[in-house]
């Protein structure tokens, strides 16, 4: 049996929709340089997934069966699992983006975008970074930034 490269970045997709979670890992595996370890569509079998294969990054769809995205989100942190988290969206941002990265999330991107931005996010989360559409970053941050308290 071949033995998997450690230097494969390993990835968890949560999705309920199976064609479209295939096409994702497909396009994940494509890259060379990562591998998708676990795949689920829904928030328990997700958390679970997480919890036992440890994933350098989740990729996790904000609308699944039962439940959201977010809550799955707001159960790792709970439970201090602090993988780094990118919400897929078929959601335009300004509905959820703001939501997702207060509870934790590194990324939010919508399904409308190119494949080539799934790889640019997934990348810029894995190097610490947060990730929005860019058209839409300065609306969010400003926000953000706008609503904190000053004396804090």
């Amino acid at each position: 049996m071949k033995s998997q490269t450690p230097e494969k970045i390993s990835i968890v997709v949560v999705e309920d929709h199976r064609m479209f979670r295939e096409h994702l890992a497909h396009l994940i595996e494509k890259a060379g340089d990562m591998v998708v370890t676990g795949e689920a569509d829904n928030i328990r079998d997700g958390f679970t997934l997480i919890q036992q294969t440890k994933p350098q990054l989740a990729i996790v769809d904000i609308s699944l069966k039962g439940s959201s995205g977010i809550e799955l989100l707001k159960d790792l942190r709970a439970h201090g699992i602090t993988v780094p988290v990118l919400i897929l969206s078929m959601h335009d941002e300004s509905l959820y983006a703001e939501r997702a990265l207060r509870a934790g999330a590194k990324g939010y991107m919508t399904k409308h975008e190119a494949s080539e931005n799934v790889l640019m996010a997934i990348r810029e989360v894995l190097n610490g970074e947060v990730y929005l559409n860019p058209r839409f970053m300065s609306r969010v941050m400003g926000r953000i930034m706008a609503s904190r308290d000053p004396s804090t």
